[in-house]
């Protein structure tokens, strides 16, 4: 008789756990930024992300949630780029251009995301579309100011 209720316990909570997961799913929009965490710029970033984490929203009135990829930023440049599609790209120098390797890009697009002083391009990826490329489009805009 134990075991019997702590397997339906079991199954109540698994499908609790699981009914919550899948509504949140549907709250946000995550953008996935690959920038390097150990940039000159990278704090100044991350105040930026901050401020705008979870106080934007598109259209349909889900939330804007941020994510950085920071992993071994020469690593992700060189090799793993194409297959993990970032929604935005930040890049330390404009030499880092031409590092990208499967990634085509607009260069009137291409703006520079740690101030007018410095030179760090920043773009969207041609792969980003429907909800993803709005989020990104307002997190583009507001980090490119």
């Amino acid at each position: 008789m134990k075991s019997c209720c702590a397997v339906v316990v079991a199954l109540i909570l698994s499908s609790f756990i699981a009914s919550c997961r899948r509504s949140t799913d549907n709250n946000f929009v995550v953008v996935r930024v690959l920038r390097d965490a150990n940039s000159d710029f990278s704090r100044e970033l991350d105040r930026k992300f901050y401020w705008f984490d979870n106080q934007h929203r598109v259209s349909s009135g889900k939330r804007i949630v941020v994510a950085t990829m920071e992993d071994d930023y020469q690593k992700e440049l060189a090799e793993k780029i194409a297959l993990v599609k970032p929604q935005l790209i930040i890049l330390d120098s404009p030499a880092d251009l031409n590092q990208l390797v499967g990634v085509q890009f607009e260069v009137r697009q291409v703006k520079s995301a740690c101030g007018k002083d410095k030179n760090c391009p920043a773009f969207i990826p041609p792969w980003v579309s429907g909800e993803k490329l709005e989020a990104t489009k307002m997190l583009f805009a507001a980090i490119t100011e």
